[in-house]
């Protein structure tokens, strides 16, 4: 019986060590475990294009973590901790001409990454791992966006494409990029509910499909993220210069399709993580300038870390 316990431990141990180096593979951006678009980064807004124009915002997208999770979302006996911070410098140029009765845009989110993490099996006495990076991490090119204004709503689509940008080696562990090419197509939408729409619901969605991974031969599967709130906008001055805009938030990330380039066991394990949260965003009369936060946290997560997501963005209108 100990000797079979033994063997069920060994077997156990090994597949805990495999999965640690499957993710190592991803490490240090939290983003990267899942797929490169950083999950509630558009609680409001959803389907809304800005005004013909430039604009510029800065985004801290923070996300950590101690769990790790497995298919059935059971919290495998792991040590972990993993942090990420983020920063998204993103310019966008929206023209006075239209095109099928929509609004064009044109975006580039120039990111920088600081990463860390920590992993180690309780069950083996093998080595953990660990890493952190720090630099440019991904470029995200939206070359074409269109953005429609209605009465009740607004909508948007178009293609975004994330490049490797910043620094990747095969089996480093100071790795920053992800070392994949990533398409993706995003759509949303702003529901507004009431006439002065001042109650509104947004849904940002964002579908992706990787390339192959420098110097492994890993595909990693296609992947869908949600996000989406419903907030109220209060007027804090006469006019409505000054309003905050607050209310519920979430987000949900799951992988669609299998992992190619590993072991059939490996290729198997598929993600999915929901959370849920707050948001508040504080608008100005000075060129649309405005400061956004959201605060949510993990649950349902499989086959990957569940933790906790913080975002603030500052933006403005030129």
């Amino acid at each position: 019986m100990r000797r079979n316990d033994r063997k069920k431990r060994a077997s156990i141990a090994g597949f805990f060590v495999g999965l640690l180096l499957l993710l190592v593979l991803a490490l240090p951006a939290l983003g990267q475990i899942r797929g490169v678009y950083s999950p509630g980064s558009t609680l409001t807004g959803g389907g809304t294009v800005p005004g013909p124009g430039l604009s510029y915002s800065n985004q801290l997208w923070y996300g950590s973590s101690d769990q790790l999770k497995d298919s059935n979302g059971k919290t495998l006996p792991i040590v972990v901790s993993l942090s990420t911070w983020t920063d998204n410098n993103s310019l966008v140029y929206v023209p006075k001409l239209k095109f099928l009765g929509a609004n064009l845009e044109f975006m580039v989110d120039i990111a920088f990454s600081n990463g860390r993490y920590f992993a180690s099996s309780l069950l083996s006495t093998g080595p953990s791992a660990s890493g952190s990076g720090t630099g440019l991490t991904n470029t995200n090119f939206v070359p074409l966006d269109l953005g429609w204004h209605f009465k009740w709503a607004d909508l948007q689509t178009g293609y975004s494409v994330y490049a490797p940008t910043g620094p990747y080696v095969p089996g480093a562990t100071t790795n920053v990029s992800s070392g994949f090419w990533t398409n993706s197509w995003q759509t949303g939408t702003t529901i507004y509910v009431t006439k002065s729409k001042a109650l509104q619901i947004s849904v940002f969605n964002v579908y992706a499909w990787n390339g192959t991974q420098e110097g492994t031969g890993i595909r990693p599967g296609q992947n869908d993220s949600v996000d989406y709130s419903v907030s109220e906008t209060i007027s804090l001055s006469k006019g409505g210069k000054w309003s905050v805009q607050v209310g519920p938030a979430g987000y949900g990330q799951w992988q669609t399709t299998k992992n190619t380039g590993q072991s059939p066991a490996r290729e198997a394990l598929k993600y999915g993580v929901d959370a849920v949260g707050f948001t508040l965003n504080l608008s100005s009369p000075f060129k649309g300038l405005y400061l956004q936060t959201g605060d949510l946290w993990e649950y349902g997560a499989r086959n990957t870390f569940q933790g906790r997501t913080m975002t603030v963005t500052a933006g403005l209108q030129f």
